[in-house]
């Protein structure tokens, strides 16, 4: 499976926050994380500065457009967040029924007449589908364009672009639904200008609004009360409990604030024609609400000593502080792994205040498609960058194969030819001892056919010589041989002229004994007279036996003999007996008595 990876990035009010999650195998992981902080938002120079610093410092991530990430597997998204005080939300109700792609145009028609601000100027989006048998319902989310561009512009100054924008407080609920929280829940994120206050049930965003209250607001308090500047101011806050004087009254608006947010979401929830975006003018008493909840503070605002215990004993619902980041480390399925010692340290510090870009990138990262409030225009850009990006990705891996081909084939052809010329150079060093070798081989050769016996008519006409002596009984009148080269196809044909029937038989028995002719073949006898003798003649034929060669050799080449010398041998055979006690005992005993 390939790896998924997505830099979130919350760009605050003094402080810009990014989180690297990855996801791959099933498995979600936090590998990075960053805080960088500015002291001027309205200086873009600074704040770009900053944000670069930040991106630099979580390792350089592959960036869309760079010649590596054309061949990475890993897909990295960046996605970024826009504040909750930036965004109108509204319901829209009693929307004819429709499919998916026919409530997009529905919803597009119906905002034209309920954006707060003209239909040009103005981003928007939807979620909550809610669906009945006759009518459905969304909710609004809507911005100006210039409150996206002007953010999208820090990342542009870095060269890098985001695949969506999601507002803060789908980014809470996104976080809570993660942390494994499915029970009502008030989540209020106290940052340094604004608080986003936001209703989370099972798991789902039922209502949010955003105030203008934060830390900001309780230094420049400290600051007057007590005449210090800034800085002192905000060094003082972390240690002035919140029901103590002078942050008491931060306190109190703080709770005001969130009366007025908890009846409004308490309202929202029971009926669904409610317009979050009304303003109540906060002299009415606050009753709490029906069902169980509880209340969660989490961001840099919520710091302030004993702040939770405060607004527990004011509003009468259960307050803890919320630290997002060890929330959803006790998922079993979410993984804080960080590549860094250094950003070990930034969670540790900044945890608390890592609800906002922890749930924009569990947004991008979700299967399901989570609002955005990306330009339609960038969007079209970034999917025409992604096509080039694949085309080029395709062009360059089919250069890489042809030339991996061509490189392969070059480098096997070179190593073929230098194996040949190995074996070249091999065989020509064989060729001197093999040309001596054949040399040699040939005069043996022709030594060993000089001494090998080839039989001769003459061996023939010897051996039949010796087997008939007596030429006044049996004579061969004529003679001829075949193949005698071959003698085991040599064959022998001679004319016999005999005294007698007995006489020619006689010599045919001799033949067959001899051990060299076999198959002895003799035709019909006939007779003749000749000196008024009656001389009997007969064609014999016959082959040679596989012995006869070596029989001729020997006849022709006889071993001599070796020569004994009796007289030598008798000799050495005259031994004189063997010694015996017995009688040398006897003999003594004889010549005692003589």
């Amino acid at each position: 499976m390939a790896k998924k990876r997505v830099v979130a990035i919350d760009i605050g009010t003094h402080t810009a926050k990014m989180v690297q999650l990855e996801q791959s195998s099933g498995t979600l992981r936090l590998t990075n994380a960053g805080v960088v902080t500015y002291t001027d938002k309205d200086d873009k120079q600074q704040v770009a500065e900053s944000i670069r610093h930040l991106w630099a410092s979580l390792g350089s991530p592959a960036q869309k457009g760079n010649l590596l990430s054309l061949f990475n597997r890993s897909d990295l998204e960046v996605v970024l967040a826009l504040p909750r005080s930036l965004v109108n939300t509204k319901r829209l109700a009693n929307l004819p029924t429709a499919t998916d792609d026919q409530l997009a145009n529905i919803v597009t028609i119906a905002a034209e007449s309920e954006l707060p601000f003209r239909i040009e100027e103005a981003i928007f989006t939807y979620h909550d589908v809610r669906q009945t048998a006759d009518a459905t319902s969304v909710e609004l989310i809507s911005t100006r364009r210039a409150s996206v561009t002007s953010y999208l512009d820090f990342l542009e100054r870095i060269g890098v672009s985001a695949s969506a924008v999601t507002p803060s407080m789908i980014a809470i609920a996104e976080t809570v639904a993660n942390s494994g929280c499915t029970k009502p829940t008030f989540v209020v994120d106290i940052g340094a200008s604004q608080t986003d206050f936001c209703f989370v049930e099972g798991g789902v965003l039922r209502f949010s609004r955003s105030f203008r209250l934060g830390g900001d607001n309780l230094s420049a308090h400290i600051s007057q009360a007590l005449n210090v500047d800034s800085e002192t101011a905000a060094e003082e806050k972390r240690h002035i409990p919140a029901d103590e004087a002078p942050t008491s009254t931060w306190t109190a608006e703080l709770i005001g604030e969130l009366q007025r947010s908890i009846a409004a979401a308490t309202a929202h929830r029971a009926s669904d024609d409610f317009d979050p975006t009304e303003e109540t003018d906060g002299t009415e008493s606050f009753t709490p609400t029906e069902i169980e909840t509880e209340l969660w503070l989490c961001g840099g605002g919520a710091r302030v000593p004993d702040l939770a215990a405060a607004l527990e004993q004011e509003l009468d619902i259960p307050t803890s502080f919320w630290n997002p980041l060890r929330a959803i480390e006790q998922q079993s399925d979410i993984k804080i792994e960080p590549q860094r010692a250094e950003v070990s340290a930034v969670l540790a510090e900044w945890g608390d205040t890592l609800a906002v870009p922890l749930g924009v990138g569990f947004s991008a990262l979700d299967s399901t498609p989570q609002p955005s409030l990306l330009p339609k225009e960038a969007a079209e850009t970034l999917t025409q960058t992604t096509r080039q990006r694949q085309i080029f990705a395709t062009a360059g891996l089919g250069v890489l194969i042809v030339g991996g081909v061509l490189f392969g084939g070059y480098t096997l052809q070179r190593s073929q030819k230098h194996r040949t010329e190995m074996v070249d150079a091999r065989l020509a060093s064989y060729a001197q001892p093999v040309a001596a070798a054949q040399a040699q081989l040939g005069r043996e050769l022709a030594l060993t056919e000089m001494l090998a016996h080839n039989i001769s008519p003459l061996d023939i006409l010897h051996a039949l010589s010796e087997m008939f002596r007596d030429r006044t009984q049996v004579a061969w009148t004529n003679f001829s041989i075949i193949n005698l080269h071959e003698p085991e196809t040599a064959r022998i044909t001679f004319n016999l002229e005999g005294a007698s029937h007995n006489a020619i038989n006689t010599l045919l028995r001799a033949l067959e004994r001899s051990g060299v002719f076999t198959n002895v073949r003799p035709g019909e006898v006939t007779t003749i007279s000749q000196n008024r003798k009656q001389i009997f003649q007969v064609q014999v034929r016959c082959n040679l036996t596989a012995s006869a060669v070596r029989a001729f050799a020997k006849k022709r080449y006889p071993m001599p003999q070796p020569q004994i010398d009796k007289s030598a041998t008798a000799a050495e055979l005259q031994l004189d007996p063997p010694a015996s006690k017995i009688l040398e005992l006897e003999n003594e005993e004889t010549e005692k008595d003589e």
